[in-house]
């Protein structure tokens, strides 16, 4: 049951891959229905990493579901389901301007940042989870846990830039 949850994981993580490479080499509606399919296949992926850690956490002893453990193994997912969360609502509001091409040139090059930061965060987390060593325990490393940390905070500042960009410097055309 394990490999079949572990694959439904990584399909999912490997499709928002594949959706991100089709929106980055093309433009228009097609750019846009891509990224929105590769953000929303990753946070159907992150989810389902979610509920391994959190039952890895949960289900052994006591001292494991301390608040320093949870924050550590649970805590670079849920700030990226954030951020993912956070520039589709962006995507989602700023629709027409985005497929219209009414934003700033800048807002394509921190979209390919953004996209780039998670790319870099999905294959960190691919390759551990991946591991003897997650298979065997359920967790992940502390550096790897502070590598996807420090991705996602630079990811949350790259979104945050982006709803500035949306917000502040549209154009007509």
């Amino acid at each position: 049951m394990k490999d079949w949850y572990s694959g439904v994981y990584k399909a999912f993580i490997l499709a928002s891959v594949v959706a991100f490479i089709i929106s980055t080499f093309s433009t228009g509606k097609v750019a846009y229905g891509a990224e929105l399919a590769g953000y929303s296949s990753l946070i159907l992926g992150v989810m389902l990493i979610l509920v391994i850690l959190f039952k890895n956490l949960f289900s052994g002893n006591p001292e494991s579901s301390d608040i320093a453990n949870v924050v550590m193994s649970t805590g670079p997912f849920i700030l990226m389901l954030g951020v993912i969360g956070f520039i589709l609502y962006l995507m989602i509001v700023y629709k027409g301007a985005i497929i219209d091409g009414n934003v700033s040139p800048n807002y394509q090059t921190f979209s390919n940042i953004a996209i780039i930061l998670f790319l870099i965060q999905v294959y960190v987390v691919y390759t551990n989870l991946s591991s003897d060593k997650f298979t065997a325990t359920g967790k992940l490393s502390k550096v790897t846990a502070s590598m996807i940390y420090l991705f996602g905070i630079l990811t949350l500042i790259c979104s945050l830039i982006l709803y500035t960009i949306l917000k502040y410097f549209r154009t007509d055309g």
